[in-house]
């Protein structure tokens, strides 16, 4: 983990060499006092320095961001798979349909089983620029 937390036009940098003894309290459960500016840990009552308070509150906030930037991209990972999840969804359901076969969106013909569906492929780069065309020409 950096010794260096951004937040905004904020920048925090941290010395520290301490090393908490096992089974030390961790003060997970602060109080901020407005009476005398006193912080105390609630589990252990022992009163904590302001100056602690900060780098314990910057580096959980750090951890914090770091796991709603990792959740905002599996999110944004699952969504981009799941509009493929969807086509496929629906290619499925008409190619199990008994009475109905699927139809090519452009001329309306029947695509059967034995048509190679899916059997070639075109660059995606290519394939939107000659939509983006037919579009404006039309």
């Amino acid at each position: 983990m950096s010794n260096v937390i951004d937040i905004d036009a904020l920048r925090v940098a941290r010395k520290s060499s301490y090393v908490r003894a096992p089974g030390e309290c961790r003060h997970m459960h602060i109080t901020l006092d407005d009476n005398g500016d006193i912080v105390k840990c609630d589990d252990c009552g022992m009163q904590l320095s302001a100056y602690w308070a900060i780098t314990h509150f910057t580096e959980y906030y750090q951890r914090a961001i770091a796991k709603l930037t990792s959740a905002q991209q599996r999110l944004a990972t699952a969504q981009e798979e799941g509009v493929h999840l969807l086509a496929a969804r629906r290619v499925e359901r008409a190619w199990r349909s008994r009475t109905m076969v699927p139809a090519c969106p452009h001329c309306g013909e029947g695509i059967g089983p034995k048509d190679d569906f899916g059997g070639t492929c075109i660059n995606k780069a290519i394939y939107e620029r000659r939509r983006a065309a037919k579009r404006g020409g039309a």
